[in-house]
C-alpha cells in the first residue's frame, strides 16, 4: 500500500477534497477546498468548485469511509499550513492512514472497479483499463479518483467525447498525485 506524506511538498488538500464529496456550507471540506484553493490556485473559484464536484465521485464509491473522512477533513481543518503556494496538514498522519485503510477495504466497490466492469465490453477492452484510459488497472488514491471523474464526466466509457474529455481532465486535475 502507498502511503501518502502528510507535509511538503506532497500537498494533502487534493484528499481532502476529493474525499467527503459536495459538501454544504460551513463544512470542514469546504474549508479545506476553499483553503487550498487560496493557497495552491490563487483563490480560483472555478478550482473550488472543480474540487468540490471530484469530491462527489468519491464520496460515491466509499459511503462506509465517513467517520474516517470526517476525523480526517477535521484534522486537515485543524492544521492546515499555507507555505508559500504549498497547502499541507501537519499532524493528520494517523488520521490519513486511518482514511487509506478504509478506502482500501473499500476497493471492491470503488471507481476503479466500476470503470473496469464498465470497459470489460469495449473492443479492446479486458476488464481491467481500456487502452489509451486515464486510469490505470492498480486503484491509488489518485487512480480512484481519476476514475470517478472519468465515470462522472464520459456517459460512454468505451467512446468518450472531446468535450467529455475536456470535463474529464479539468476534474482530474484535483486529484492527489
Amino acid at each position: 500500500m502507498r502511503r501518502l506524506p502528510t507535509s511538503p511538498p506532497f500537498p494533502l488538500w487534493p484528499l481532502a477534497a476529493l474525499l467527503l464529496g459536495s459538501a454544504g456550507c460551513g463544512t470542514a471540506s469546504d474549508s479545506v477546498c476553499e483553503d487550498v484553493g487560496n493557497c495552491s490556485q490563487g483563490g480560483s473559484s472555478t478550482w473550488i468548485t472543480s474540487c468540490q464536484s471530484a469530491a462527489d465521485a468519491v464520496e460515491q464509491a466509499a459511503p462506509t469511509c465517513s467517520q474516517a473522512f470526517d476525523e480526517y477533513f477535521q484534522c486537515a481543518e485543524d492544521h492546515y499550513v499555507c507555505n508559500g503556494a504549498t497547502a499541507s496538514f501537519p499532524g493528520c498522519d494517523s488520521q490519513v492512514g486511518a482514511l487509506e485503510a478504509c478506502l482500501n477495504a473499500a476497493q471492491a466497490n470503488s471507481p476503479c472497479e466500476t470503470l473496469a466492469s464498465e470497459t470489460a465490453s469495449c473492443p479492446g477492452g479486458s476488464g481491467s483499463s481500456p487502452p489509451g484510459s486515464p486510469v490505470p488497472a492498480a486503484c491509488t488514491l489518485n487512480e480512484q479518483c481519476q476514475a470517478g471523474c472519468y465515470l462522472q464526466e464520459v456517459s460512454n466509457p468505451c467512446a468518450p467525447g472531446g468535450s467529455e474529455l475536456n470535463a474529464f481532465t479539468q476534474c482530474a486535475e484535483t486529484c492527489p498525485p
